[in-house]
Protein backbone atom coordinates (compact mmCIF):
# COMPACT_ATOMS: atom_id res chain seq x y z
CA UNK A 1 0.00 0.00 0.00
CA UNK A 2 1.43 3.19 -0.69
CA UNK A 3 2.29 5.61 2.09
CA UNK A 4 1.28 9.49 2.45
CA UNK A 5 3.33 11.84 3.57
CA UNK A 6 2.04 14.55 5.67
CA UNK A 7 3.09 17.70 7.02
CA UNK A 8 1.94 19.12 10.18
CA UNK A 9 3.20 22.92 10.43
CA UNK A 10 3.15 24.36 14.24
CA UNK A 11 3.10 27.71 16.12
CA UNK A 12 2.25 28.80 19.18
CA UNK A 13 1.04 32.14 21.67
CA UNK A 14 1.87 33.35 24.66
CA UNK A 15 4.73 33.98 27.29
CA UNK A 16 5.68 29.98 27.61
CA UNK A 17 9.24 31.20 28.99
CA UNK A 18 7.25 33.33 31.74
CA UNK A 19 4.44 31.25 33.58
CA UNK A 20 4.17 33.46 36.61
CA UNK A 21 0.42 34.99 35.29
CA UNK A 22 -1.66 32.51 36.16
CA UNK A 23 -4.90 33.82 33.96
CA UNK A 24 -1.98 34.45 30.73
CA UNK A 25 -3.80 32.83 27.62
CA UNK A 26 -1.50 30.23 25.99
CA UNK A 27 -1.79 27.67 23.48
CA UNK A 28 -0.36 25.61 19.92
CA UNK A 29 -1.59 25.06 16.84
CA UNK A 30 -0.67 22.72 14.25
CA UNK A 31 -1.95 22.64 10.48
CA UNK A 32 -2.19 19.36 9.12
CA UNK A 33 -1.90 18.00 5.43
CA UNK A 34 -0.50 15.82 3.07
CA UNK A 35 2.50 17.38 0.95
CA UNK A 36 0.51 17.68 -2.11
CA UNK A 37 -2.46 19.53 -0.74
CA UNK A 38 0.25 22.08 1.07
CA UNK A 39 1.42 22.57 -2.60
CA UNK A 40 -1.59 22.86 -4.19
CA UNK A 41 -3.11 25.56 -1.50
CA UNK A 42 -0.25 27.93 -2.17
CA UNK A 43 -1.50 28.21 -5.64
CA UNK A 44 -4.71 29.18 -4.52
CA UNK A 45 -5.99 32.74 -4.96
CA UNK A 46 -7.02 35.39 -2.16
CA UNK A 47 -8.52 38.18 -3.91
CA UNK A 48 -6.68 37.82 -7.00
CA UNK A 49 -3.51 36.90 -5.35
CA UNK A 50 -1.77 33.90 -5.02
CA UNK A 51 -1.43 32.01 -1.52
CA UNK A 52 2.08 32.21 -1.91
CA UNK A 53 2.83 35.89 -2.55
CA UNK A 54 0.16 36.97 0.01
CA UNK A 55 2.46 34.99 2.34
CA UNK A 56 5.31 36.14 1.34
CA UNK A 57 4.58 39.97 1.89
CA UNK A 58 3.40 42.07 4.64
CA UNK A 59 -0.60 42.68 4.68
CA UNK A 60 -1.22 45.66 2.25
CA UNK A 61 -3.21 48.13 4.14
CA UNK A 62 -0.56 47.63 7.77
CA UNK A 63 1.24 50.54 8.27
CA UNK A 64 4.57 50.83 7.19
CA UNK A 65 5.73 51.27 10.68
CA UNK A 66 4.10 48.45 11.96
CA UNK A 67 4.91 45.60 9.09
CA UNK A 68 7.59 43.19 8.76
CA UNK A 69 8.97 41.20 5.77
CA UNK A 70 6.00 39.44 5.12
CA UNK A 71 3.05 37.80 6.95
CA UNK A 72 2.61 38.02 10.85
CA UNK A 73 -1.02 38.61 11.92
CA UNK A 74 0.38 40.06 15.08
CA UNK A 75 1.60 42.98 13.10
CA UNK A 76 -1.89 44.03 12.10
CA UNK A 77 -3.22 43.21 16.03
CA UNK A 78 -0.34 45.22 17.61
CA UNK A 79 -1.52 48.02 15.21
CA UNK A 80 -5.03 47.78 16.02
CA UNK A 81 -4.03 47.97 19.28
CA UNK A 82 -2.61 51.45 19.45
CA UNK A 83 -5.78 52.48 17.71
CA UNK A 84 -7.94 51.26 19.99
CA UNK A 85 -9.73 48.59 18.24
CA UNK A 86 -12.25 46.50 19.81
CA UNK A 87 -15.20 44.35 19.69
CA UNK A 88 -16.77 41.02 18.20
CA UNK A 89 -16.03 40.14 14.65
CA UNK A 90 -16.95 38.03 12.11
CA UNK A 91 -14.87 37.13 9.19
CA UNK A 92 -17.94 36.39 6.85
CA UNK A 93 -19.09 40.35 7.88
CA UNK A 94 -16.78 43.37 5.84
CA UNK A 95 -16.75 46.51 7.86
CA UNK A 96 -19.09 49.23 6.72
CA UNK A 97 -16.76 51.41 5.95
CA UNK A 98 -15.18 49.88 3.66
CA UNK A 99 -12.89 52.91 2.42
CA UNK A 100 -11.01 53.30 5.47
CA UNK A 101 -7.71 52.34 5.81
CA UNK A 102 -8.48 50.11 9.17
CA UNK A 103 -11.69 48.81 7.50
CA UNK A 104 -9.50 47.90 4.56
CA UNK A 105 -6.66 46.53 6.75
CA UNK A 106 -9.39 44.67 9.27
CA UNK A 107 -11.01 43.06 5.70
CA UNK A 108 -7.62 41.79 4.24
CA UNK A 109 -7.09 40.28 7.26
CA UNK A 110 -10.25 38.49 7.43
CA UNK A 111 -9.97 37.25 4.00
CA UNK A 112 -6.51 35.57 4.93
CA UNK A 113 -7.96 34.14 8.11
CA UNK A 114 -10.83 33.06 6.67
CA UNK A 115 -9.53 31.39 3.63
CA UNK A 116 -7.49 28.82 6.34
CA UNK A 117 -11.04 28.17 8.64
CA UNK A 118 -13.00 27.40 5.78
CA UNK A 119 -10.13 25.51 4.13
CA UNK A 120 -11.26 21.78 3.10
CA UNK A 121 -7.86 20.11 3.15
CA UNK A 122 -5.95 21.75 5.21
CA UNK A 123 -6.81 20.20 8.63
CA UNK A 124 -6.59 22.89 11.84
CA UNK A 125 -5.79 21.23 15.62
CA UNK A 126 -5.30 24.26 18.38
CA UNK A 127 -4.94 23.58 22.39
CA UNK A 128 -5.04 26.15 24.70
CA UNK A 129 -5.35 26.82 28.18
CA UNK A 130 -4.09 29.44 30.90
CA UNK A 131 -0.39 29.57 32.51
CA UNK A 132 -2.02 28.30 35.61
CA UNK A 133 -3.07 25.04 34.21
CA UNK A 134 0.44 24.46 31.99
CA UNK A 135 2.39 25.43 35.39
CA UNK A 136 0.57 22.72 37.03
CA UNK A 137 0.00 19.64 34.61
CA UNK A 138 2.80 20.24 32.25
CA UNK A 139 5.92 21.82 33.76
CA UNK A 140 8.28 19.10 35.41
CA UNK A 141 11.27 21.59 34.56
CA UNK A 142 12.10 25.16 34.24
CA UNK A 143 12.70 24.47 30.64
CA UNK A 144 10.22 26.39 28.54
CA UNK A 145 10.82 23.97 25.21
CA UNK A 146 10.19 21.01 27.61
CA UNK A 147 6.93 22.48 28.55
CA UNK A 148 5.95 23.89 25.19
CA UNK A 149 7.23 20.58 23.71
CA UNK A 150 4.71 18.78 25.91
CA UNK A 151 1.66 20.82 24.65
CA UNK A 152 2.65 20.06 20.86
CA UNK A 153 2.69 16.10 21.78
CA UNK A 154 -1.11 16.85 23.55
CA UNK A 155 -2.52 17.37 20.02
CA UNK A 156 0.30 14.83 18.22
CA UNK A 157 -0.95 12.25 20.62
CA UNK A 158 -4.54 13.37 19.18
CA UNK A 159 -3.97 12.91 15.67
CA UNK A 160 -1.62 9.82 15.12
CA UNK A 161 -4.38 7.20 15.84
CA UNK A 162 -6.38 8.14 12.67
CA UNK A 163 -3.03 7.69 10.04
CA UNK A 164 -2.60 4.50 8.56
CA UNK A 165 0.41 2.97 9.53
CA UNK A 166 1.82 2.94 6.59
CA UNK A 167 1.87 6.67 6.66
CA UNK A 168 4.72 9.72 7.68
CA UNK A 169 3.81 12.61 9.72
CA UNK A 170 6.31 15.21 9.19
CA UNK A 171 6.35 18.41 12.78
CA UNK A 172 7.88 21.31 11.71
CA UNK A 173 7.86 23.83 14.41
CA UNK A 174 9.65 27.22 13.66
CA UNK A 175 12.90 27.83 14.61
CA UNK A 176 13.74 30.21 18.03
CA UNK A 177 16.14 32.21 15.62
CA UNK A 178 16.85 32.64 11.28
CA UNK A 179 18.66 29.48 10.31
CA UNK A 180 21.94 29.77 8.28
CA UNK A 181 22.88 26.79 6.66
CA UNK A 182 25.87 25.69 5.46
CA UNK A 183 27.46 22.49 3.85
CA UNK A 184 24.38 20.97 5.01
CA UNK A 185 23.94 21.33 8.66
CA UNK A 186 21.75 24.01 10.36
CA UNK A 187 23.17 26.85 12.27
CA UNK A 188 21.46 28.79 15.08
CA UNK A 189 23.04 31.07 17.19
CA UNK A 190 23.73 31.16 21.18
CA UNK A 191 22.92 27.52 21.72
CA UNK A 192 19.29 28.10 20.07
CA UNK A 193 19.69 24.99 18.49
CA UNK A 194 19.69 23.33 21.69
CA UNK A 195 16.00 24.49 22.18
CA UNK A 196 14.49 23.34 19.07
CA UNK A 197 16.24 20.22 19.88
CA UNK A 198 14.97 20.21 23.27
CA UNK A 199 11.11 21.39 21.77
CA UNK A 200 10.98 18.27 19.87
CA UNK A 201 12.53 15.86 22.37
CA UNK A 202 9.86 16.55 24.87
CA UNK A 203 7.19 16.57 21.88
CA UNK A 204 8.59 13.51 20.55
CA UNK A 205 8.53 12.18 24.29
CA UNK A 206 5.65 13.15 25.55
CA UNK A 207 3.73 12.11 22.66
CA UNK A 208 4.97 8.63 22.97
CA UNK A 209 4.26 7.72 26.58
CA UNK A 210 0.77 9.06 25.47
CA UNK A 211 0.63 6.44 22.54
CA UNK A 212 1.03 3.53 24.84
CA UNK A 213 -2.05 2.23 24.49
CA UNK A 214 -1.03 1.39 21.18
CA UNK A 215 2.16 -0.11 22.00
CA UNK A 216 0.86 -3.99 20.19
CA UNK A 217 -0.41 -1.98 16.92
CA UNK A 218 1.78 -0.38 14.30
CA UNK A 219 1.09 2.90 14.42
CA UNK A 220 2.29 5.64 11.47
CA UNK A 221 5.68 6.97 11.32
CA UNK A 222 6.33 10.58 12.52
CA UNK A 223 9.61 12.71 13.09
CA UNK A 224 9.46 16.24 15.00
CA UNK A 225 12.37 18.86 13.52
CA UNK A 226 12.68 22.41 12.01
CA UNK A 227 12.25 22.38 8.38
CA UNK A 228 16.34 22.20 7.75
CA UNK A 229 16.51 18.97 9.43
CA UNK A 230 13.52 17.62 8.32
CA UNK A 231 14.57 18.05 4.73
CA UNK A 232 17.82 16.23 5.06
CA UNK A 233 16.69 13.39 7.04
CA UNK A 234 12.29 12.82 5.74
CA UNK A 235 11.70 14.90 2.54
CA UNK A 236 12.03 13.04 -0.50
CA UNK A 237 13.74 14.51 -3.35
CA UNK A 238 10.62 14.48 -5.58
CA UNK A 239 8.76 16.84 -3.14
CA UNK A 240 10.17 19.74 -4.47
CA UNK A 241 9.60 21.89 -1.03
CA UNK A 242 11.39 25.12 -1.88
CA UNK A 243 12.63 27.80 1.27
CA UNK A 244 9.48 30.12 -0.41
CA UNK A 245 7.33 27.11 0.23
CA UNK A 246 8.34 26.59 3.70
CA UNK A 247 8.04 30.06 4.83
CA UNK A 248 4.70 30.24 3.68
CA UNK A 249 3.54 27.25 5.68
CA UNK A 250 4.80 29.12 8.45
CA UNK A 251 2.70 31.69 7.98
CA UNK A 252 -0.43 29.68 7.09
CA UNK A 253 0.77 28.30 10.62
CA UNK A 254 0.43 31.61 12.51
CA UNK A 255 -3.11 32.13 10.77
CA UNK A 256 -3.92 29.18 12.88
CA UNK A 257 -2.38 30.07 15.71
CA UNK A 258 -4.40 33.58 15.11
CA UNK A 259 -7.59 31.93 14.60
CA UNK A 260 -7.14 30.29 17.78
CA UNK A 261 -6.62 33.25 20.17
CA UNK A 262 -8.64 35.95 18.32
CA UNK A 263 -11.62 33.23 19.07
CA UNK A 264 -11.11 31.58 22.54
CA UNK A 265 -8.87 34.17 24.26
CA UNK A 266 -11.78 35.68 26.14
CA UNK A 267 -9.29 38.61 27.84
CA UNK A 268 -8.82 39.59 24.19
CA UNK A 269 -9.84 43.10 22.59
CA UNK A 270 -10.80 41.61 19.61
CA UNK A 271 -12.50 38.31 19.45
CA UNK A 272 -13.67 35.94 16.28
CA UNK A 273 -17.09 34.05 16.21
CA UNK A 274 -18.00 31.72 13.86
CA UNK A 275 -22.04 32.65 13.24
CA UNK A 276 -22.46 29.83 10.14
CA UNK A 277 -20.17 27.21 11.84
CA UNK A 278 -18.59 26.90 8.58
CA UNK A 279 -15.28 26.28 10.00
CA UNK A 280 -15.37 22.45 8.79
CA UNK A 281 -11.58 21.55 9.27
CA UNK A 282 -10.79 23.95 12.72
CA UNK A 283 -10.89 23.18 16.05
CA UNK A 284 -10.05 24.13 19.41
CA UNK A 285 -9.84 21.95 22.40
CA UNK A 286 -8.81 22.44 26.04
CA UNK A 287 -4.93 21.41 26.92
CA UNK A 288 -7.14 19.23 30.16
CA UNK A 289 -9.66 17.70 27.53
CA UNK A 290 -6.50 16.39 25.57
CA UNK A 291 -4.65 14.47 28.69
CA UNK A 292 -4.98 10.83 28.44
Amino acid sequence: MKEDLWLAVGEDTGNWDDLTFDEQFLGVGLVIAKISDWKLALEEHISGQTVLDRMKQPLQNLPKGFASNSHHVKNALDYFKTQSVRGLWSLDNKMAAAKSPLACLKNELSANLAWLAKHTNLITLCTYGTAHWVRNHLRGTEDYTQVLGRAYGLLVTLIIPFFKKEDSLLIALPSPAPQLKTEGESILPNGQDDDIKGLCSSLLNHSQQNLRVWQNSKIAHYDCGTFTSLQQNDFNNNDNVSLEMIQAFLHIADMSAALMTLSQNTQGDIRLHDPNSNWQNVNFFKFEELLP
